[in-house]
């Protein structure tokens, strides 16, 4: 370690740490930062635990640090909830997939939480989908679910519709760049986050 970075480091109370205190109104994101600065790089965890908590944790930190943030219609519940459709989707919906024309076909089915869950998500993907000029993108509602239609916009790019059937449900759920805008969106209590 070089001299400057010792003595940046010997400027952080790293005492805090031990501080006692309640942990369900500590500052986490202060903590987290404290404790990057006083471990060694070799000591010091980076994955937060659960993949939810981390989201949370890091969109808690973006609106801190804006000072625009107005708190009165942050909705971390909300996006919680968003998460755990997620989770729902991707972890626990049954998939039926099959090739059609220009792309392919999923029916995507689960209990009665989880069915919730996928229409609300496949019915906002498809919109996304649809507003760019790769994809057209359709949710029908089938018995306990959606069925996802994910065709390309131009038929005849046979590499593109190899795409699309290679990413399947799987990979077609997780594409556009308007996850974390989105979520970033639920959490500041946007209207018509839910939309997106």
């Amino acid at each position: 370690m070089t001299p400057l970075a010792l003595s940046a480091q010997a400027a952080v109370d790293c005492a805090k740490l031990n501080a006692p205190g309640d942990h369900a109104t500590m500052d986490h994101t202060a903590h987290m930062a404290l404790m990057k600065q006083c471990a060694a790089p070799w000591a010091l965890p980076t994955m937060p635990g659960q993949a939810a908590f981390g989201a949370i944790s890091e969109i808690v930190g973006i609106l801190k640090a804006d000072p625009r943030t107005d708190w009165s219609k942050v909705n971390l519940e909300a996006l919680r909830q968003h998460l755990i459709d997620m989770n729902a989707v991707t972890m626990r919906a049954a998939v039926t997939q099959r090739a059609v024309p220009g792309g392919f076909e999923a029916d995507v089915t689960g209990d009665a939480t989880t069915e919730g869950a996928i229409r609300r998500m496949l019915g906002s993907h498809t919109k996304m989908l649809s507003q760019g000029t790769t994809y057209r993108a359709t949710a029908t509602e089938i018995a306990g679910g959606t069925r996802l239609t994910v065709i390309a916009a131009d038929a005849r790019d046979t590499a593109l519709v190899a795409r699309i059937r290679g990413l399947g449900f799987a990979g077609i759920i997780t594409e556009g760049d308007h996850h974390v805008r989105h979520h970033l969106a639920i959490a500041r209590g946007d209207a018509g986050a839910h939309e997106h």
